[in-house]
């Protein structure tokens, strides 16, 4: 399976994000989930988000994960890690009001990572 967006493990989906998600790439983003999700069924996601000049706000934060919600029925959770460690009070909050279950790590927690894409 060829994706554009995301780097595919198993059925871990790996997403950097550097930039606002734009109109192009939120297209491209479902295309790909409308291709891993029949292959692969239920997916475990990690958003990796480097800040970036308009990354500063919850609403800017929402906006670049709404593509979560249309495939909320096939994630089995999310990982989103993140250079801004009070990124997360707003995975807490998109988890809460999303039912997606989400996880936040911070840039230096790579072992807790691992051990979240190995689903322990």
């Amino acid at each position: 399976m060829q994706l554009s967006e995301f780097s595919q493990t198993g059925n871990l989906l790996t997403l950097v994000v550097r930039a606002p998600i734009d109109k192009r790439r939120f297209r491209a983003i479902c295309r790909d989930m409308d291709q891993a999700v029949p292959a692969l069924g239920t997916v475990r996601i990690v958003i990796v988000m480097r800040h970036y000049p308009t990354f500063n706000s919850a609403e800017d934060f929402l906006d670049d994960l709404r593509f979560l919600r249309l495939y909320e029925h096939a994630i089995e959770a999310v990982a989103v890690v993140c250079d801004r460690s009070w990124k997360d009070s707003l995975v807490g909050l998109f988890s809460l009001f999303s039912g997606i279950r989400m996880d936040f790590f911070s840039m230096d927690q790579p072992d807790a990572l691992t051990a979240w894409a190995q689903g322990a």
